[in-house]
This record gives structure tokens, sequence and C-alpha cells, in this order.
């Protein structure tokens, strides 16, 4: 549970090295039949190495599209994993989240620069705090992850409901960690506040706003807000190793999804998460005006992410450059991301928490491109 905030590269980090080795030129289809094999051994090799029950991966070319997954969906049955699996999504669930804030902002039906007080007058600071400075982290609010209270309670209760004005609580009992505007903070509290800043504003849920303005459009039919609308059952269980005996430890119901709510409670798969961001950071989505605002970014605390800007993570120092999310959620791990440079997206999932990838994985990937 103390992992789940930002998360880390993940898996990403190693899989667009392989688009080094993309030609430019091929026909329709090709350049993913001759991908095909080459990811696909990078991917079982990646997750024997860092020992992973499973994984699943979507990657969009320009011209065509790869799916790849291998080991296990479910460890106890042994059940192959899919690359249609569904998977939880983490944090990934704030990029969706801020554009729906953007759309409104867009309607006139939302201010970026409206003080939190709008809607929240008791929250701490709620008067010097924007909804710009809630989607890029910058507001000074407690994460209510890192509540000692609230880990009690949820590790406690692993069936609770919880609605967002109990979460709220926890983040305002320690807020402000800083003065608003004054320095970054990864906080999942300000995005529990984004969300219910969208119902007051909209006069409906948020997992309704998510579905007429993103879900239902892009006709991404895996996805969905855990805890807030009904989704059918995840396939895959999410997993961590028993550090007594080894043995691999199923997470599912450690954890109600309402929990996260509009900070991390997305289910979706790979191909719909790499549908997502092709669309917002290439298509209409967005309009241009608003992926400018989307992508100003602030300098963020994290050695593997270059910036943060309105539920956007910029990476410049990958050997790709690209723009996306990751997170984590107990049991699971995802990485989504568009890479401006090769006009391609990627999500990667994995059913293991403790995913940690950019290290071994982009060595091993480095060799298959540096092999004669």
């Amino acid at each position: 549970m103390g992992r789940y905030r930002s998360g880390r590269l993940a898996l990403g980090a190693s899989l667009w090295l392989l688009l080094a080795g993309c030609g430019k030129d091929e026909p329709e289809g090709t350049r993913c039949e001759q991908l095909a094999p080459r990811l696909q051994s990078a991917l079982e090799e990646a997750a024997a190495a860092e020992d992973l029950p499973g994984i699943t991966v979507s990657l969009r070319l320009p011209e065509c599209t790869w799916h790849g997954a291998t080991g296990l969906s479910r460890v106890e049955s042994a059940t192959a994993m899919k690359a249609e699996d569904r998977l939880r999504a983490g944090s990934i669930t704030k990029t969706f989240v801020a554009v729906v804030a953007l759309q409104l902002q867009a309607e006139g039906k939302l201010s970026l620069d409206a003080p939190l007080a709008t809607w929240l007058p008791d929250f701490p600071r709620a008067d010097r705090i924007t909804v710009r400075q809630l989607l890029n982290h910058t507001a000074g609010t407690a994460n209510y992850t890192q509540n000692p209270d609230f880990l009690a309670e949820a590790m406690g209760n692993p069936g609770k409901v919880w609605v967002p004005e109990e979460i709220i609580a926890y983040g305002a009992a320690r807020s402000p960690s800083f003065e608003p505007g004054a320095s970054w903070e990864y906080s999942n509290t300000n995005y529990i506040l984004v969300g219910h800043i969208i119902e007051a504003v909209s006069g409906t849920s948020l997992a309704q706003q998510l579905r007429t303005r993103i879900i239902e459009p892009l006709s991404l039919t895996s996805t969905g807000l855990d805890g807030a609308e009904t989704v059918p059952s995840l396939a895959v269980g999410g997993y961590t190793r028993d550090p007594e005996n080894g043995a691999w430890t199923n997470l599912e119901g450690l954890l109600h999804p309402s929990a996260a709510g509009a900070a991390g409670a997305l289910v979706s798969s790979a191909d719909d998460l790499s549908r997502f961001f092709e669309v917002l950071l290439s298509g209409d989505l967005l309009t241009a005006e608003q992926r400018a605002e989307m992508s100003q970014w602030v300098l963020a605390r994290d050695n593997e992410a270059s910036g943060y800007g309105l539920g956007l993570v910029q990476w410049t120092d990958s050997v790709v450059p690209m723009q996306g999310h990751d997170g984590s959620i107990p049991g699971f791990n995802a990485l989504a991301a568009w890479l401006p440079t090769r006009k391609a997206s990627l999500a990667v999932m994995t059913n293991h928490e403790g995913a940690r990838l950019p290290g071994l994985t982009t060595q091993k990937l480095l060799k298959v491109l540096t092999a004669p």
C-alpha cells in the first residue's frame, strides 16, 4: 500500500528501446510482424529475470499494433496471461481524471485557477489551493495513503466501501505539507479532491463523466472505474512474494477499489490504455491548447521523471522521450505513454506490485539491439 503512488517507470523503460531498431519504410503490418519475435522474446526474458507472475503489453506504431503477453494471470490455477486481460491501472487513472477537468475547463464550466474553497472551504489552505495545483501536485496536500490512520483502517477493514469525504478527511488531517505553490509532492489526495470537484461542477458521478467523455467515445470496452460503477470481475489476480516462504500471495480483496477512487481505481487492458494515450496526445480528445496546458511541466522530485504536468508525467532521460503516467496499487503495476518522436504509444501492465524493471530489463534489451 505504501507503494501506491506515482509508481515507477516499471516495465516501460525496456520495451521502447526496441523502437530504435524499427524501420520506417516497410509496408503496413510488416514492422509489427518483424518486431513481434524480438518483442515477445524480450518480454519473456524480462518477466523471468524480474520474477513476474505475468505481464501484458500493447505497442501502437503508426501503421500497426503489437499485443504481447507472457506468464500467468492466476498463479493458483496456472492460467496463462492473455494480451486482452484486464488489470488494475493504479495512478494512470489520474490522466483520465485530468482530461475530464480540462474538457470542463474548455466548456467554461471549471476554472483551473479557482480556489478549492469554492467547494471545500474547510480544507486546510483551501483559499490558496487552486484546481491547477491539485492537478500538478503543487497544492501541498498531505497524501492520505501515507497517513497511518488511513492505512490502519484500510488494512483492518479490507471490504470497507469508502466515500470521498472520508478519504479527504485523512488527507486534511495532515495538511499542509507545504504552502500551496511552494514545492512539488505527489499526493493521491489531490485527485480525490479533483474527483469531488468534477462531480460538483458536472452534477453527475466521476464514473459517468469518464464513461461519457472518454471510455465510450474511444470504445475502451475493457475500462471502468472500479468501486464507483459496476465492472466485470477481474480474471487476473494481483500478487506479491511472501518474504518468509517465497510463495506468491494473492492480494485480491486487500483494498476495496473505492479506497483509490479518482486517484487510482481504474481497471483496463493494455490495448485500451495505449489507445487512450495515442488519442490524447495526437488526436482530438483535447484541443491543442488544452494539450499545451496539460504539458506545462513543473519539476518533479522523482529521479525517473523529468516533469509533471496536469495528470501527465514527462520522461526525457529515457532512450525515447515520452509522456504518460505510471501507477501501482496492491498487486499491480502499470505504465502507459505516448512516444512523440516515434508517433507511437505503449502500455505495459503486470500483476506484481513490486515490479521494478528499468535496470536489468533495459540491459537485456540493449544486448538484443546491439547484437551483430
